[in-house]
């Protein structure tokens, strides 16, 4: 069933994309395509993927938006004659509200050996008890993922290979002769 607010989601999330094609300022295009990352893990949130979620979330505003924000840094010439001023403290405030927020939020998740946390209640029992007779596998964690999330598996395998040889091909200096 569709929720009423996935179509206004989805109709933010098409501006959002139109906006990061048409935005001009690199930085800002990273700040756009960030929201873009966010936008899309709340409609993944919507339906009910929150696994896929936190991938988009952390890799995908998280990860992304500072390897760009340090690609743009590192290939930008900065004007040292520039007062900064307040503006240099701005960042440092932002980051360590952001951590306080993270931290906060993490006090009221259930603790990591607690076997009544919902993980362990649902999911892992019967990944332990099915799996040596679903897969053949004596490894509940190759089982995992190599039988039940394999496709998962590969895909985020073809993400990283992906990433890499991005990261090959930016890096890469032509010689000049």
């Amino acid at each position: 069933m569709i929720s009423p607010l996935e179509p206004l989601l989805l109709a933010i999330l098409i501006a959002t994309a139109v906006l990061a094609l048409r935005i001009r300022d690199l930085l800002g295009a990273v700040a756009v395509l960030s929201a873009y990352s966010l936008l899309l893990a709340l409609l993944f949130t919507g339906m009910a993927a929150p696994d896929v979620a936190f991938v988009e979330i952390v890799l995908g505003a998280g990860v992304s938006g500072v390897l760009f924000i340090g690609a743009i840094l590192a290939t930008t010439r900065r004007d040292e004659s520039i007062q900064r001023g307040l503006s240099r403290w701005v960042p440092a405030v932002l980051v360590a509200g952001f951590l306080g927020l993270m931290l906060y939020g993490t006090a009221g998740l259930p603790d990591y050996t607690d076997p009544d946390a919902p993980a362990h209640t649902h999911v892992s029992p019967r990944y332990l008890e099915e799996s040596i007779a679903d897969t053949e596998t004596p490894n509940v964690v190759t089982a995992v993922l190599a039988d039940y999330r394999s496709f998962d598996t590969l895909g985020e395998t073809l993400v990283i290979l992906t990433a890499g040889l991005g990261c090959l091909v930016v890096m890469r200096r032509e010689e000049h002769s």
